[in-house]
């Protein structure tokens, strides 16, 4: 019975990752070919064997921006207001009611977090692969 328990363990635990799997690395170039250099191994790892947390790369909202005209009193004021691709307002979260004066549809992008020379935090994965999973805030990162 304890050997069961043991090995159902293991099986829940076996893709979970901790301190102890996670290794340090430097980012030797960004964005446009990534490698990095994990500490203790001879040569750099190149993008091909690199896959990185999707909150580390740039990222693009697509979103339409709408400006309004409203009055105040007998004062005519204006204001911007970002209105996401799927009709939903930015700021609020709540959808869009009103009628645009003018709009322009463009891209919000979120640039990458990364730079060159960061401290990381990897994993190993199959086949001399590995995982970024962030940078490495502790001591100099």
């Amino acid at each position: 019975m304890l050997n069961d328990a043991l090995r159902k363990l293991r099986e829940k635990t076996k893709d979970h990752i901790d301190a102890r799997d996670t290794e340090r690395a430097t980012l030797l170039s960004w964005p446009g070919s990534p490698s990095i250099e994990v500490d203790g191994d001879p040569e750099p790892y190149s993008a091909t064997t690199l896959v990185f947390a999707e909150y580390l790369l740039n990222r693009e909202v697509k979103a339409d921006f709408i400006a309004v005209e409203y009055l105040e009193g007998n004062e005519p004021k204006g204001s911007v207001t970002g209105v996401l691709a799927n009709g939903v307002v930015y700021e609020t979260g709540e959808p869009y009611k009103q009628a645009p004066r003018s709009s322009l549809r463009g891209k919000l992008v979120i640039p990458s977090p990364l730079q060159v020379g960061d401290r990381l935090i990897v994993s190993r994965l199959s086949g001399q692969r590995y995982y970024v999973h962030g940078k490495d805030v502790g001591g100099n990162g």
